[in-house]
């Protein structure tokens, strides 16, 4: 990541911006809560608001994405609700 990639991902996490992900395994949604650039990490809340980290190495793009309503887990199903 260059140095302007960096302070874009920096402003996207002041704003609480979700972002779109993609890496070699996948493309996902995600809120980044913390980047970790010296030792390229990002810290993440996935839709199960679990937090994770990405390795920063393994990322393909990141880009500012909405959400439209909210996710929940009720049982073994995923409900969406507006």
């Amino acid at each position: 990541m260059t140095g302007d990639q960096y302070r874009q991902l920096l402003k996207w996490i002041q704003q609480k911006q979700p972002v779109k992900i993609k890496t070699q395994q996948g493309e996902a949604t995600f809120l980044p809560v913390k980047l970790y650039k010296d030792v390229k990490k990002l810290f993440v809340y996935n839709r199960n608001m679990q937090l994770i980290n990405i390795a920063l190495d393994e990322v393909v793009s990141i880009q500012p994405t909405r959400i439209y309503g909210s996710f929940d887990r009720r049982g073994e199903q995923l409900i969406h609700t507006p």
